[in-house]
């Protein structure tokens, strides 16, 4: 049976169009598309070795093993620099030579096609800028000066200079000289941990129940809650404090943390005390201009005013962000870390009560700046009282606050104030045994019409309470205790309702 094809009419445009087309990729196919090379029978080692522009980088891979790596069957790009490009190398520093080789090969055949600016992962890990340029292509600040030389499991581009190995930044401080205290603790930080997720069923015991292994894993802490700085898909600005600032900032910060022994003691105070020096010294991003911004947030979320006065050295570029390194350290206590701890009224856990019942209660619709819109009112019974569990007080002073709201808030006709009268408990021993006092405020009288900051007094505090996972105790308590007499109360001139906001404890630095 005689077969009939149909040939469809094409407009002009698109018939030019495919011609075109066709000659672009024919032309595209001649010098990039690896199917059309006549592929020879060497391999990229075989390939490099017999070309007199690239001695040199063949007797790099030879040094550092690689000869045989290019050999195999596995797919690689090379961008191999030319003879004059090496020239200051010394080959007998193996470590160098290795670390400049794997910074010039890629997994897989990359080949110019569609390239406009690509970051390409070499086999270290490390990231290199493969562009085209308006004369050609660029890999890394060098020129790619032959484009197709094509070996049976890849391709090999000619480059004319060599990019140098960049240190991660947690590369940077394990290699650095001077950095050796902070590198210290940032090694301290690996912990085995057990990793629930990843368990496997080794067999079962006698009553037939599943036995799993440990599965411990290596974590490094700083990494986990600070930031990845051995990571080169993040990028991160560090300030990174040489020995000199290190050891000032430790010998400052540590009396913050004085642990009871029950409670970590000297261990957790290096701990904290090492935490404390480091959780603020990353911040997301390539921070080059400081001084431009209005605010810097820390990778653990401090905010930072006035940025520009953090950064008083010129930084070191890295694979993955900048470092400045400084032989101060720049943030100020109350804003790193010794902040205020202020604990609302209406947040139920760790407070309690007596002698009277508990309402919450909203601002909204008044005038009066009640902090999150929500205050406490204590309906009294008899004599009421309530107490709040105060978290994470270092071993330094506090001046302590309880604010009222006045009755006005809900009935301004209702302008009588009430008094107060209050009882810290803290801890006294490094037995992590606790004593209470009673405190007496200099002005215990609220104002009738106003919000009233009652200044409760100032206290020293010998003994850190940081609440963590490990250590769950809350030991210091404060209880606001109504002190109005049942005379005055009857005379009309002080009101037993009491109409709590928050407490707060605000440090003092000395």
């Amino acid at each position: 049976m005689k077969h009939i094809s149909f040939k469809p009419f094409l407009p002009m445009a698109v018939l030019t169009g495919i011609i075109l087309l066709s000659s672009c990729t024919k032309k595209w196919e001649e010098h990039y598309n690896e199917k059309s090379f006549n592929l020879p029978d060497n391999s990229l080692n075989e390939s490099i070795r017999v070309q007199p522009d690239l001695h040199f980088f063949s007797r790099m891979l030879d040094i550092s093993g690689y000869d045989s790596i290019l050999d195999a069957s596995v797919s690689y790009t090379v961008w191999a620099p030319v003879n004059d490009a090496l020239s200051g190398i010394d080959t007998t520093n193996i470590e160098l030579v290795k670390q400049i080789v794997e910074n010039h090969i890629a997994l897989g055949t990359i080949t110019t096609s569609g390239i406009i600016s690509r970051s390409v992962r070499m086999i270290n890990g490390k990231y290199i800028k493969f562009a085209r340029e308006s004369e050609g292509f660029s890999f890394g600040d060098n020129m790619v000066v032959n484009t197709n030389l094509p070996a049976i499991n890849g391709l090999i581009y000619f480059i004319d200079g060599y990019t140098p190995y960049l240190n991660n930044i947690w590369e940077y401080i394990r290699v650095t000289p001077g950095l050796d205290s902070l590198w210290s603790y940032l090694n301290s930080q690996n912990k085995y941990v057990f990793d629930p997720e990843n368990m496997e069923e080794i067999g079962y015991d006698s009553t037939g129940a599943a036995i799993y292994d440990s599965n411990l894993v290596m974590t490094n802490l700083f990494i986990k809650r600070v930031g990845a700085i051995d990571n080169e898909d993040s990028i991160y600005t560090a300030i990174l404090a040489d020995n000199t600032a290190w050891n000032e900032a430790y010998s400052r910060i540590d009396k913050y943390f004085n642990f009871p022994s029950i409670a970590g003691g000297d261990q957790r105070q290096r701990d904290y005390t090492g935490y404390t020096l480091t959780k603020d010294i990353l911040f997301k991003k390539r921070v080059t201009q400081p001084q431009t911004l209005d605010s810097l947030v820390s990778t653990t979320g401090t905010i930072f005013l006035n940025p520009g006065s953090l950064f008083n050295t010129s930084p070191v570029t890295l694979s993955n962000g900048l470092a400045y390194v400084t032989d101060q350290l720049p943030f100020a206590d109350t804003i790193s870390f010794f902040k205020e701890i202020k604990v609302e009224a209406e947040n139920t856990e760790g407070r309690d009560f007596s002698g009277s019942a508990v309402f919450l209660r909203t601002s909204y619709g008044s005038d009066l700046d009640v902090s999150d819109n929500e205050y406490i009112l204590v309906d009294p019974i008899s004599e009421p009282r309530v107490v709040f569990s105060i978290p994470n007080t270092l071993s330094a002073k506090y001046n302590m606050y309880c604010v009222f709201v006045p009755a006005v808030i809900v009935d301004p006709l209702n302008t009588t104030p009430t008094k107060a009268r209050f009882r810290l408990r803290y801890i006294r021993r490094l037995s992590g045994s606790t004593v209470t006092i009673d405190i007496n405020a200099p002005d215990n009288i609220t104002n009738p019409l106003e919000m009233t900051k009652m200044f409760i007094g100032q206290f020293n505090f010998e003994f850190a309470n940081i609440i963590d996972e490990d250590y769950e105790d809350v030991m210091v308590e404060l209880e606001v205790i109504n002190a109005v007499t049942a005379a005055e109360e009857q005379a009309g001139t002080y009101s037993r309702t009491m109409r709590i906001d928050c407490i707060i404890f605000e440090p003092v630095s000395e």
